[in-house]
């Protein structure tokens, strides 16, 4: 079950499209996992970028809790979810994950550590708490893959590629815009 307002309203509107599926109508709910990545309209308050971030900032990076999953996609990946899902033959309907992988958020802590360090040449420290936190995620994105042929293609590293290629463009990483 969804605890938090955003998880509520997520499923609550996808219980309303899903009614609307006839014989003349099919519907596709695209569960997306964490977007990350470099957009536009940049965001920093998401796991993968809210660590390049904080690592390009203070040059560190905070797990508070190493243990728990995040299905984790590019906001790359995202546009092809969803051209899948309107090519789609009209006889596929329901509830899709999609997501590059599950990660969990230490292992996204390394991903982001190892690629900077490799990027810029500079140590980026590691902090590790244990902090309790309920938010643990992991889904399996195979009925994407075999009903919608969906195929993700922007793993973490690529995601911090991209986002340290576009680093100048961000300006103030503490704007409010962010």
């Amino acid at each position: 079950t969804c605890a938090y307002p955003y998880g509520i309203s997520k499923l609550a509107g996808e219980r309303g499209v899903l009614q609307q599926h006839g014989d003349a109508f099919s519907t596709i709910a695209l569960r997306q996992g964490t977007v990350n990545g470099h957009s536009p309209r940049m965001r920093f308050d998401l796991i993968v970028n809210t660590m390049f971030k904080c690592a390009m900032r203070d040059g560190e990076i905070t797990v508070n809790n190493p243990s728990i999953w995040r299905p984790i996609i590019d906001v790359r990946d995202t546009s092809s979810a969803f051209l899948r899902a309107v090519q789609a033959d009209p006889s596929i309907s329901g509830v899709f994950n999609v997501a590059y992988d599950n990660f969990t958020v230490g292992q996204i802590g390394d991903l982001v550590k190892e690629e900077l360090e490799e990027l810029t040449g500079e140590k980026v420290a590691l902090t590790v708490n244990a902090i309790q936190d309920f938010r643990n995620y992991k889904v399996t994105c195979e009925k994407a893959r075999t009903y919608l042929g969906f195929r993700p293609k922007y793993s973490v590293p690529e995601m911090i590629k991209q986002l340290h290629a576009q680093r100048e463009s961000y300006g103030d990483l503490t704007d409010q815009a962010y």
